[in-house]
C-alpha cells in the first residue's frame, strides 16, 4: 500500500473512532453494554493502525522487483513504441516511392500500348495470302471503282469552293461538309459491299477510332507540306486559303494536271534541299533575284500545292473507308508495291550508301496512302530487310503500272546497285518476274554463265515446241516440219540442225508451255516472238485463245500486245500465198482479211480473187458496206467456185454467198468501171 493510500485509510479510521468516541461520552448517562461494546470497538479499529502502519521501502523485496519489474516494461514499451513509429515511417516512405515507380510504369505501359497501337497500323501481315486470284481482281476492279469515285468527288469539291457553296453569312457550312463526307463514305462503302444501308453503325469502334487516327495524321502531313503553316489556320481561314488558290487556276480541268506529282514533291524537295547546301543557296538566289517576278512564280506554286492538297484530302477519306471495307485496300496500290519491291531490291544486293540514299529519296516521293506504310518501309531500308509483303497476284494491277514499276527498278538496279553476283541476282530476277509477269530488261549487264548465247538459244527453241504442242495441238512430226521452217532454226548448225530440232521436238512432247529465259532487249528475243506469231497460224483455222497467249507472251517481253498482232497479220498474209491460185491476190488484201479467209476456207479451197468497196443495192439505192470484201473460192482444180461477201471484223461473218456461174453486169465509170453481181443469197 502506498503511503498516500495508507494516510487516507488512518484518517478516515480515526475520524470514525473519534466519532463513536464522542457518541459514547454523550451518551454516558445511560451506559450499557452496547455503549460499551460501541467504544471498544472504537479503540480496536484505532488500535489496528499499528498493523498496517507502512514500513520502509527496503523491507517489501517483492514490492521493489515489482516496481522495477513495471518500469522495466514501461520503458520497453515506449521504446517499442518508438521503433514502431520509426518502422511506419520508413514503410510509409517506401511505399509512397513504390507507388511512384507504379506511376511511371503506368505512363510507360501506357505510351508503349500507344505504341503498340501504332505498330498494329504497320502491314506486318498479308491480306492477300488465302484469297483466290479471282477474288484478287475483283478487289482490284473495286478499287478502281473507287479511285474513279475519289477523283470525281475532288472535282465535285474543287467547283464547290470555286463556287463558294460551302459558306454561309461569310462563314464555313460545317454541317454541309460533315453531311458530304458521310455521303462519301457510303458511296466507298456500297462499291465493297453494296448491302451496307449504314456503313459506320455495321463498323466497329475500334476500326472507326483507328480510320480516324490516320486521318487525322494525314491530314497533318498533307498541311506540312504547304509552303505556308496552314496546320495552324482555324476553318474559316483555311477555307479562305483553299478558295484563294482555286480562284487563281479556275476550272477543275486547268488545275488537275498538277495533281499527280505535287502530293509528294514538296516533300521530297525538302529532303534533297537539307541534304545538298547549294541547293539553299540557290533557292535564296532564285527569291532574291527579281522580286516581283519571284514572288509571282512562288504564287502560283503556293496555290498549285494547296489545290494539289485539296484533292489529297478528299482521297484520304476515301481511302481509310476502303481500307476498313476493302480489306488490304493500301496493299494494292501501284505507290506501295512499288516501295516494297525497291526495298526487295536492295535487301537482295550487298547495301550501299549510294543505294541507301537514293533508296530512302524514292521512298519519300512514293505517293503512298498512309503514312505509317512509308516509315515501315523506311525502317526496311535501315535494318536492311525485305518488306515482306510484295505483289500477291499480277492481275491484281493494270499490265501499264506493272510495266511503269519494272522499268523504275530496272533503272534503279543499273544506277544505284553496287555488288550483284550471278546467284543474288539470278534470284531476285526470277521472284520478280514470277510476281509480275514480265521479263526484266536489264540493259548494261553483262549476261551470266548460263545465259550463253547457245542457252538462249535452246530457250528459245524448246519454248517454241511447247508452244507448238501444248498450244497448237500439233503432233510431234508436224511440229518438227514446222520448227524447221522457223528463222530461230538457221542458228544452228547445219550439221546439228536436224539432229537437235527432233530432239527438242521429242522432249518438249506433253510439257506445258512456258516463256523463254531470255533478255528482253537481245536480238534472239525479237526472232523468238517473229517465230512465236508464225506458230500461231499453223492451225487449220485461228485460233483466238492461241492469239491472246502470244500477245501477252510479247508483253510479258516488254513488247506491246500490238507489235505481236501486227506480227501475226503478216504471218496469216504470208500463209495464204500458199493458198492463192494467183501469187498477186494476197497483195491485195486488207488488214484482218487473210485471217478472215481461213475462218471461212473449207477443205482445200484457195484464193481465187478478192475486192473491197462493196455496196449493196436494194431497190434504187446502193448502201455501202465498210469493212465487207468479195472473196472467190476454189479448188485447185478450179473446181467447186464460189463467192462470199466477208465481214473482216475480229469475228468473221458471211453476209453474201454465191455460187458459179455468177451473172455479172458491167457498169461503166468516169475514171474506173464497176460490176455488178446478181443471184447469190443475203444471210445478214
Amino acid at each position: 500500500m502506498t503511503r498516500s493510500r495508507f494516510w487516507v485509510a488512518a484518517a478516515l479510521m480515526t475520524l470514525a473512532s473519534v466519532g463513536i468516541c464522542v457518541v459514547a461520552i454523550t451518551s454516558l448517562t445511560t451506559a450499557g453494554p452496547a455503549w460499551w461494546g460501541l467504544l471498544t470497538a472504537a479503540v480496536v479499529v484505532e488500535s489496528s493502525l499499528f498493523w498496517i502502519w507502512p514500513r520502509s521501502e527496503g523491507l517489501d523485496a517483492d514490492l521493489a522487483a515489482s516496481r522495477a519489474k513495471l518500469s522495466s516494461d514501461q520503458l520497453q514499451l515506449r521504446e517499442r513504441l518508438e521503433e514502431f513509429e520509426r518502422v511506419r515511417q520508413s514503410l510509409q516512405t517506401e511505399i509512397g516511392f513504390r507507388a511512384d515507380r507504379l506511376e511511371e510504369r503506368e505512363r510507360d505501359l501506357a505510351t508503349r500500348m500507344t505504341r503498340f497501337h501504332e505498330f498494329l497500323e504497320y502491314p506486318l501481315m498479308d491480306v492477300h495470302a488465302e484469297k483466290t486470284s479471282g477474288q484478287l481482281q475483283k478487289l482490284s476492279e473495286q478499287d478502281r471503282q473507287v479511285r474513279q469515285l475519289l477523283e470525281s468527288e475532288a472535282e465535285r469539291v474543287y467547283e464547290q469552293i470555286r463556287r463558294n457553296a460551302y459558306t454561309v453569312n461569310g462563314k464555313v457550312d460545317l454541317e454541309k461538309i460533315r453531311d458530304e463526307g458521310f455521303q462519301l463514305i457510303q458511296k466507298v462503302a456500297q462499291i465493297y459491299n453494296p448491302n451496307s444501308r449504314n456503313p459506320l453503325l455495321e463498323t466497329s469502334f475500334d476500326q472507326l477510332a483507328r480510320a480516324a487516327s490516320r486521318i487525322c495524321l494525314h491530314i497533318l502531313v498533307l498541311l506540312e507540306q504547304l509552303p505556308v503553316s496552314v496546320q495552324h489556320y482555324n476553318a474559316n481561314k483555311l477555307y479562305g486559303y483553299m478558295q484563294k488558290a482555286i480562284a487563281s487556276y479556275g476550272v477543275y480541268q486547268k488545275a488537275s494536271p498538277w495533281f499527280s506529282y505535287l502530293s509528294r514533291g514538296l516533300y521530297a524537295g525538302r529532303l534533297l534541299s537539307a541534304s545538298n547546301p547549294a541547293t539553299l543557296g540557290a533557292w535564296w538566289l532564285a527569291t532574291e533575284l527579281g522580286k516581283r517576278g519571284a514572288q509571282k512564280v512562288i504564287e502560283n506554286v503556293v496555290d498549285r500545292q494547296a489545290i494539289a492538297t485539296l484533292h489529297d484530302l478528299v482521297t484520304v477519306i476515301g481511302v481509310e473507308v476502303a481500307g476498313i471495307y476493302g480489306t488490304g485496300f493500301r496493299q494494292r496500290d501501284a505507290g506501295w508495291i512499288m516501295g516494297t519491291e525497291l526495298v526487295e531490291l536492295i535487301h537482295c544486293f550487298p547495301m550501299s550508301g549510294e543505294s541507301l540514299k537514293h533508296g530512302l529519296q524514292q521512298i519519300t516521293a512514293l505517293p503512298l496512302r498512309s503514312e505509317y506504310d512509308r516509315i515501315y518501309l523506311y525502317r526496311c531500308l535501315a535494318e536492311h530487310r525485305s518488306a515482306g509483303l510484295q505483289l500477291a497476284d499480277p492481275a491484281m494491277l493494270t499490265r501499264e503500272e506493272r510495266e511503269g514499276i519494272v522499268r523504275f527498278l530496272e533503272t534503279f538496279f543499273v544506277k544505284h546497285i553496287h555488288g550483284a553476283s550471278a546467284s543474288n541476282l539470278k534470284k531476285w530476277r526470277e521472284a520478280l518476274e514470277l510476281r509480275f509477269d514480265l521479263r526484266l530488261n536489264l540493259d548494261g549487264v553483262p549476261p551470266s554463265g548460263t545465259e550463253s548465247d547457245q542457252y538462249e538459244l535452246q530457250a528459245a527453241l524448246n519454248a517454241l515446241a511447247e508452244f507448238l504442242q501444248a498450244v497448237a495441238g500439233v503432233s510431234v512430226t508436224n511440229a518438227i516440219e514446222i520448227l524447221s521452217e522457223l528463222k530461230i532454226s538457221s542458228k544452228i548448225t547445219k550439221p546439228d540442225r536436224s539432229t537437235v530440232i527432233e530432239a527438242t521436238c521429242r522432249n518438249m512432247a506433253g510439257v506445258p508451255f512456258e516463256p523463254p529465259p531470255l533478255d528482253p532487249g537481245t536480238e534472239i528475243t525479237d526472232e523468238f516472238l517473229r517465230d512465236l506469231a508464225i506458230c500461231c497460224t499453223v492451225t487449220e483455222h485461228p485460233s483466238e485463245t492461241v492469239e491472246t497467249l502470244a500477245c501477252e507472251v510479247s508483253r510479258y517481253f516488254r513488247r506491246s500486245a500490238q507489235d505481236m498482232q501486227d506480227s501475226i497479220e503478216a504471218a496469216w498474209r504470208m500463209r495464204v500465198r500458199m493458198y492463192a491460185s494467183d501469187p498477186s491476190v494476197p497483195d491485195h488484201l486488207d488488214h484482218g482479211l487473210a485471217r478472215a479467209f481461213f475462218e471461212v476456207r473449207e477443205g482445200q479451197e484457195q484464193l481465187a480473187f478478192c475486192y473491197g468497196d462493196l455496196k449493196r443495192i436494194q431497190g434504187d439505192t446502193a448502201d455501202a458496206l465498210p469493212n465487207a470484201w468479195l472473196l472467190g473460192l476454189e479448188l485447185p482444180d478450179h473446181s467447186m467456185r464460189r463467192a462470199v461477201v466477208l465481214d473482216c471484223r475480229r469475228e468473221p461473218e458471211i453476209l453474201w454467198e454465191g455460187s458459179c456461174p455468177l451473172q455479172i453486169t458491167r457498169i461503166p465509170g468516169i475514171f474506173l468501171d464497176d460490176a455488178r453481181i446478181a443471184g447469190g443469197k443475203w444471210l445478214r
